[in-house]
């Protein structure tokens, strides 16, 4: 069977489920990894146990190992996906360090692959930083000769794309259509996705918490989010009280006759739309509108930009959940130009 692009290298998908293909004595050894109904968090998970399995602790692959199991589970489900992907990585570079063998020249090395990748680079700086600190928690290595310390972050530009009202509704247009010789033929799912683009714009909720979102928070005074980014820290919860227009989308939800009972946006099998099907809809749909540039978390970014220029930055504070008005202005600032008169 030919191999998925998006899969990883030795990865072969086959009767509904994700293999391991290894060749072991000029045979093809194929071990059965996870299903593909249960989507690729799964299967990195089983990916990583099955490249870690019968390595010796305190070597990295198997320090990875352990941190998946002890700290990545208690993560949430899209952090955790991320977490698997970044720690094989490093799994991979490591496979023949012990922990107390790993050096700052090590790590810089290994980073220069990400050099032009800023916000890559941070998270796997910040990744093995982690890693070598669940080291010393296990008596691996020495307590405080973290060799990741001494490696500066790297510099990110802040991100200044907003996204126009013209350019969101050409995106949902396109993501209505079906695409190659069919552009002009509806697609079933064109409907889902629109609802999801205005349930994010409209509450100024993440794209995550907008997925999870359960029938059982949409209520009598509005929708209620619990943000999961911040549900062990400040734990604030979020009421985005009802306007004509989320009214509207609500009740265009509810008409929907694949509607979910458990979840407000559900996927084929009834449990919540995965983002990663709300990404390569997104993707497409950009391709088809000929919109450049646009991140889907760049709805957030648009909401709270959109409250603040209504109704101040206070009101954009509380749509975003932010303890502080300086991480509000991370969303607002340079989205659009100040408007100012001139001096005389």
């Amino acid at each position: 069977m030919k191999k998925k692009s998006h899969l990883p290298k030795g990865v072969h998908a086959k009767h509904g489920a994700y293999y391991l293909v290894r060749q072991v004595n000029k045979q093809r050894s194929w071990i059965r990894l996870s299903a593909i109904a249960d989507g690729l968090p799964s299967l990195y998970r089983a990916l990583a146990d099955a490249e870690m399995r019968g390595a010796v602790d305190d070597r990295m692959q198997a320090i990875c190992s352990q941190w998946l199991q002890e700290v990545s589970t208690k993560h949430a489900k899209k952090t955790q996906a991320n977490d698997i992907y970044q720690v094989r990585t490093i799994s991979q570079a490591f496979a023949e360090f012990r922990a107390e063998d790993v050096r700052t020249p090590d790590a810089v090395e290994f980073l220069k692959a990400f050099a032009k990748m800023p916000r890559t680079y941070n998270a796997y700086r910040s990744m093995l930083r982690e890693l070598m600190r669940f080291s010393e928690e296990k008596g691996y290595r020495e307590s405080g000769a973290n060799p990741v310390d001494a490696i500066r972050t790297a510099s990110v530009k802040a991100r200044n794309r907003y996204i126009t009202d013209s350019e969101l509704r050409r995106v949902k247009v396109a993501a209505l259509r079906s695409g190659g010789q069919r552009a002009k033929q509806t697609n079933p799912a064109g409907r889902m996705i629109c609802a999801i683009l205005d349930m994010a714009y409209l509450t100024g909720q993440r794209i995550g918490d907008v997925l999870a979102l359960p029938w059982a928070n949409v209520g009598r005074d509005g929708v209620l989010f619990r943000p999961s980014k911040v549900e062990d820290s400040t734990g604030a919860q979020v009421l985005i009280e009802w306007t004509p227009r989320l009214r509207e989308l609500v009740a265009r939800i509810r008409a929907e006759k694949n509607v979910g009972l458990n979840y407000v946006f559900t996927g084929p099998d009834g449990g919540a739309y995965s983002y990663e099907a709300l990404k390569s809809a997104w993707r497409r749909a950009l391709t088809r509108a000929g919109v450049k540039d646009a991140h889907i978390h760049d709805l957030r970014a648009k909401a709270l930009t959109d409250v603040d220029r209504l109704h101040g930055v206070t009101a954009a504070q509380r749509m975003g959940a932010h303890s502080t008005q300086s991480q509000t202005a991370d969303y607002v600032r340079h989205k659009q130009a100040i408007r100012s008169k001139a001096t005389r």
